[in-house]
């Protein structure tokens, strides 16, 4: 019986974490609202996902006909399969803007909103694997900031992460703040923002202290609050 209920409660999470359950987009309209942007993406995750399943399916179906010799089947199947990878591309589009959108919260600190969305993406930062993926990809800008003219101009990251050769103590110390046991998932949403965020992240600009300040911040957050990698899924009130 439990081996039951551990199975069923795999396959629900499953469910949702891809967007073919709708309750995400439910839970997130009934506490956020329709127009928030987290709700938005939520849906469009969930209507991406049951459109990638029905072209799935019409894949199947073009090949059964291939096999029984229908006539226009290879037609149908190519169109079939053209469709259903550009609906699988969006839907993988979908399920990061989604996850962008609950790391935004998380790293708004607003923790009067648990949704599950948030609760699975929190989990997600906060596991050791995440962190030390973060820790790394630090560490290899960092690799390359000291190396900066021996790498070629086509093949170097944006011009921004050279200034990191200048802050070995303060990414040093960051990287430490990733790898401790107790951590902040507020820091770790930050960070990892502070990688993915383009031309919005101080790493990518120009300028010595705003990196400086946004590397120290991050790792204070950090190491502030103790070990926040748990919540409670319990419904509250909405972020403007």
């Amino acid at each position: 019986m439990t081996s039951f209920l551990r199975r069923a409660a795999f396959l629900r999470d499953a469910a949702r974490s891809t967007g073919l359950a709708g309750a995400d987009a439910r839970e997130a309209e009934s506490v956020l609202g329709r127009g928030h942007r987290l709700t938005r993406a939520v849906s469009n995750h969930h209507t991406l996902a049951l459109q990638s399943v029905v072209a799935t399916l019409a894949i199947a179906v073009g090949a059964f006909g291939l096999l029984a010799h229908v006539r226009h089947a290879t037609l149908v199947l190519g169109i079939a399969v053209a469709v259903g990878v550009a609906f699988v591309l969006m839907w993988a589009v979908a399920r990061k803007i989604a996850r962008e959108r609950a790391q935004d919260l998380i790293a708004a600190g607003d923790d009067s909103v648990v949704l599950s969305v948030v609760v699975r993406e929190r989990r997600r930062l906060g596991s050791r694997k995440e962190r030390e993926r973060l820790a790394k990809s630090l560490e290899a800008l960092h690799r390359d900031a000291l190396r900066w003219n021996g790498i070629l101009p086509q093949f170097r990251p944006p011009h921004g992460v050279v200034q990191l050769r200048y802050l070995p103590r303060e990414l040093k110390a960051l990287t430490t703040a990733l790898r401790r046991d107790r951590v902040r998932v507020q820091g770790v949403a930050l960070a990892t923002r502070f990688l993915t965020d383009g031309y919005r992240s101080p790493l990518y600009g120009d300028e010595l202290e705003p990196l400086r300040e946004e590397l120290n911040r991050i790792r204070f957050l950090l190491e502030t609050g103790g070990d926040r990698t748990r919540d409670e899924t319990r419904p509250e009130r909405a972020a403007a």
